[in-house]
């Protein structure tokens, strides 16, 4: 029983790690989006990042429901 309860936590918190990690990138390349296009528009006209950042954070937003919420203690 310990031994399981040990592999269970090992994997929750591998899963929680991942969940950071991609939640750290999705923010650095939306800064990096961002940044570029306001060196491109000086920005000005349609701010194209905002699609990325949406569609991108949709998925973000369901990996963190599957870490913390769904998995299990």
């Amino acid at each position: 029983m310990a031994k399981d309860k040990e592999i269970n936590d090992k994997v929750i918190v591998k899963e929680k790690r991942g969940f950071y990690i991609h939640f750290i990138i999705y923010i650095i390349v939306n800064i990096l989006l961002f940044v570029q296009w306001w060196y491109i528009t000086g920005g000005e006209g349609f701010a194209w990042p905002i699609a990325t950042t949406a569609g991108w954070g949709i998925g973000i937003a369901a990996h963190f429901i599957g870490v913390f919420v769904f998995l299990k203690k």
